[in-house]
């Protein structure tokens, strides 16, 4: 009797074992779509139009200077455009946070040098 109960048990066991294997490549799956986003222009003066592979998420942008300092924060809806026409002249990063992610792009504040002749 013990026998066959321990037997049984290894059978049950492995059959566990070889079902949660299938669970590992659905969860590749749904980490697949990871947050991502765009900026156009990347040279801007006036406004920069983020695009997101998550357009009904709301976002919390941060846009931060060179030395560290948070220059914008805002949080946008549907609204995608963001006004950055009283930042002075450079480089910016745009970290943006949507749900439990966050992804980070950068963009030029000012003239491009080829359209100005």
């Amino acid at each position: 009797m013990k026998k066959l109960l321990v037997s049984l048990l290894f059978i049950v066991s492995s059959s566990f074992l070889y079902s949660n294997e299938g669970t590992n490549n659905n969860r590749s799956i749904v980490n697949d779509d990871v947050f991502s986003f765009q900026i156009k222009p990347s040279i801007t003066s006036e406004f920069i139009k983020i695009k997101t592979n998550r357009p009904s998420h709301s976002l919390h942008i941060k846009v931060i200077d060179k030395a560290g300092f948070i220059r914008i924060e805002k949080k946008l809806h549907l609204e995608r455009d963001l006004d950055v026409s009283e930042l002075r002249k450079g480089y910016y990063l745009v970290k943006i946070y949507s749900d439990n992610s966050m992804a980070i792009k950068r963009f030029y504040k000012g003239q491009d040098a080829v359209n100005n002749k």
